[in-house]
């Protein structure tokens, strides 16, 4: 890899970070989602990232090309019975269904997601602050 391979490796961990905070925002905003029990509970998002296949190059190491959104996973829509009578969504025995789908999780990898992207945003700050030294060595 050469020196200025850090950027768009850095940039393409942040997009993942990015979607991933994305994801874990609409999570958060449907974690209370309720809904009557013959009807499928939100399902949140999780996003699968995998690293960008490098192309080989003879005499050189494979050391990467930064990482990708896979795939979007979502959870099971069966979520989970609650008693609730005062829902106007609640059947007869003043059931409801909420999403499977825990706050303290999401808020947990929200946070995880956040320092992703700062890590990536470091990185990149760093490769520019060597790329502007590189241009300075001539003169």
């Amino acid at each position: 890899m050469s020196l200025f391979g850090a950027l768009p490796i850095a940039e393409s961990g942040m997009l993942v970070s990015q979607t991933w905070l994305d994801a874990v925002g609409g999570n958060i905003a449907n974690a209370n989602d309720v809904v009557a029990v013959n009807q499928p509970a939100y399902q949140a998002r999780f996003i699968v990232a995998q690293p960008v296949q490098p192309i080989p190059t003879p005499g050189e190491v494979d050391v990467g090309q930064g990482v990708d959104v896979q795939n979007v996973v979502f959870s099971s829509p069966a979520g989970v019975i609650a008693y609730d009578p005062t829902s106007k969504l609640a059947n007869a025995q003043g059931l409801v269904k909420y999403p499977l789908d825990r706050l303290g999780d999401q808020m947990v990898a929200g946070v995880m997601a956040q320092n992703a992207y700062q890590a990536d945003v470091a990185v990149a700050k760093r490769a520019d602050s060597a790329y502007q030294s590189a241009l300075t060595l001539g003169s």
